[in-house]
């Protein structure tokens, strides 16, 4: 085996690594797949990330040294080399089964610069996930941070009816609670071929389903941040490449996992951030419960080859849904312009970026980041980058920086004032949705919705057939008019009693735009839509179906339902970007050879990133050997 044939150093020869996924496992960071550039006798190559690492994150480590800290699965049982070698692939812990999960991702065709042995690769397959389970001593002993924590990989069946392929995305989460993953757009083959697609796995069934979004097609590479509020889980989706256009960072998408519909909201703010898609986000919540911020890292502002990769972090405050701006990344210990890194939250106010494809536009080639120095840490109390990152020496606790309180109100332990939109929500829904410590503040000019009527259920008709309401009169009524309600009420009983007309309830009625004081906390206890008549129903019911004619809202329906949207005609991409100006830039590039230069200088060569064709209908999926 030539030298040119032999597996890349992870980390002595890694120049970068984007498009991969990262994930927490108790203290430590795990990092797999992805697009990766290796440097070797002064020639760059690329190819897939046939590598696990994990970093400890309970040690001290210097940004200028974070490759030192790398540490690399090298045992083929434990990382064994037929694991597919994708992108974007899910990579979930899930902490009530010790177990990681794998599955999805798009396919890299470089075997033979990145295994040992090239009969071990392996593309992909829509019909199959991976699952790790923490090694058994680790049950009894616990985690230790230096060493790997699982076992081997066993490939599993997954069951989707139909699958359209390998999907793609970045938009992805596990939620613990539920131990459900979910997988929100994506494409398939090419950035050509974006899908509607919303995958949603359950770990305790080890059932797969695939529903559509009824917002449309998505290439899955939005800035999305998942969390539970209200005893639900909740996905908020901003900005990415949405049926055809990269979409404006204005209005978010938001998905709540117990009725499973959508709804959108307006953002507001200071500044709104450029649209783009391939950023990163994490998010934290305040002490209290007040608020939470969703930080938004960098990105592409576009799919051409000239798109601006951006440096900038924002952070998106929910429930007041405000951008504010916190400033580019450049200096000595910022990650500066980049796009497809990933982001965590560590040791509760440590932003955690690592990789990603540092460039000033998409069609420049990565400049690479010698040793593997690729982890950059923020420090979210103070939004400043780290010179060094403090390990287990790092004080917990989040505390809301007084940038973001300027803006929202409150101080660092929380107490946020603004805790809904400018105006209220739009929907009754989502007040309910997001409201903290039971308040609720709804828009008073709710799209749709049907304008308060004013009723008088005091006056009696002139003698018609239809029975006339005799009800108390609307509004706190004190003192000496107490006494003239009741002569009225004696007038009216009378005349009804004459007229043969039956008594009626006195309960109060409401006008279609009142609201009731419902209690917020409960599955059950939020309320339902407004009905027709428009009064409001004061008995709460189970929150199903809470559409009431409000034009950000979205029904979900099962892939094969009837839909009106047109049946996408697939089409394999060819071989060059420059005859495609709007392939995305986390396409994937042929391995090429082209001349090192140090990260310090800026490397123009074309960096072609084209994934491998899929394979048409009819052809056998590859057969692969076992781990050895």
């Amino acid at each position: 085996m030539s030298d040119e044939d032999q597996l890349y150093d992870p980390v002595s020869e890694y120049c970068s690594l984007y498009h991969h996924a990262a994930v927490v496992v108790e203290n430590q960071l795990y990092i797999a797949q992805g697009y990766a550039q290796y440097v070797r006798n002064s020639k760059r190559k690329g190819g897939g990330n046939p590598h696990l690492r994990f970093i400890n994150l309970d040690r001290t480590i210097p940004v200028a040294q974070s490759g030192e800290f790398i540490n690399v699965v090298t045992n083929s049982t434990a990382y064994p080399e037929n694991l597919p070698s994708t992108v974007n692939p899910a990579l979930w812990y899930n902490p009530n089964a010790f177990s990681l999960y794998m599955a999805m991702g798009g396919t890299i065709n470089f075997q033979s610069l990145i295994f040992e042995d090239g009969a071990q690769y392996n593309p992909g397959s829509p019909r199959e996930y991976w699952r790790s389970r923490v090694r058994t001593d680790r049950y009894r002993q616990g985690f230790t941070s230096d060493d790997y924590q699982f076992g081997g990989w066993d490939r599993l069946a997954l069951n989707l009816d139909n699958p359209m392929g390998l999907i793609t995305a970045r938009n992805t989460y596990f939620d613990a609670e539920t131990q459900k993953g979910y997988i929100v757009g994506g494409w398939v083959g090419a950035s050509t071929n974006p899908t509607d697609s919303f995958i949603t796995y359950n770990a305790i069934t080890s059932e797969w389903t695939n529903s559509t979004l009824p917002w449309g097609r998505s290439l899955g590479n939005g800035a999305m941040a998942s969390f539970r509020i209200n005893d639900r889980l909740v996905h908020i989706h901003v900005g990415g490449y949405v049926n055809g256009t990269y979409v404006a960072m204005d209005h978010a998408r938001i998905y709540d996992s117990e009725t499973q519909d959508w709804y959108t909201q307006p953002i507001d703010g200071a500044q709104i951030p450029p649209a783009r898609g391939d950023a990163c986000t994490a998010l934290v919540a305040a002490p209290d419960g007040s608020s939470y911020q969703m930080f938004m890292f960098g990105g592409s502002e576009n799919g051409d080859p000239s798109a601006r990769f951006l440096s900038d972090m924002w952070v998106l405050n929910i429930p007041s849904f405000t951008w504010v701006f916190i400033g580019e990344s450049g200096g000595q210990f910022g990650p500066g312009a980049r796009s497809g890194s990933s982001c965590n939250i560590v040791k509760d106010h440590i932003f955690l970026l690592y990789a990603g494809k540092k460039a000033a536009i998409a069609s420049q080639a990565a400049q690479c980041e010698s040793g593997g120095n690729a982890a950059y840490f923020m420090d979210l109390n103070t939004l400043s980058w780290l010179e060094t990152y403090e390990g287990n020496n790092t004080t917990p606790g989040y505390r809301v920086a007084s940038r973001i309180t300027d803006v929202i109100g409150g101080n660092g332990y929380g107490g946020a004032i603004r805790t809904a939109p400018t105006g209220g929500f739009d929907s009754e829904v989502l007040a309910t949705l997001f409201a903290i410590n039971g308040t609720r503040i709804v828009n008073s000019n709710p799209t749709r919705l049907p304008s308060p009527v004013p009723t008088n259920s005091d006056q009696i008709t002139d003698g018609g057939s239809a029975p006339v309401p005799t009800g108390a009169i609307v509004g706190g009524v004190v003192g000496g008019i107490l006494l003239l309600l009741a002569l009225i009420g004696l007038l009216v009983f009378c005349l009804r009693k004459k007229k043969g007309l039956p008594f009626l309830s006195s309960r109060e009625p409401k006008s279609p735009g009142a609201v009731d004081d419902i209690p917020v906390g409960g599955r059950s206890e939020l309320p339902t839509h407004y009905s027709e008549g428009g009064n409001y129903p004061k008995t709460p019911s189970i929150f199903k179906d809470p559409r009431a004619g409000y034009s950000g809202y979205y029904q979900s329906t099962v892939l094969g339902a009837p839909t009106n949207q047109e049946v996408y005609v697939y089409e394999l991409p060819t071989g060059d970007t420059r005859q495609h100006p709007h392939l995305s830039a986390q396409e994937l590039a042929s391995p090429q050879d082209m001349d090192y230069s140090p990260s310090s200088t800026t490397l123009y060569a074309p960096d072609h990133e084209l994934p491998l064709p899929p394979t048409p209908p009819g052809v056998p999926e590859p057969q692969f050997k076992p781990a050895r």
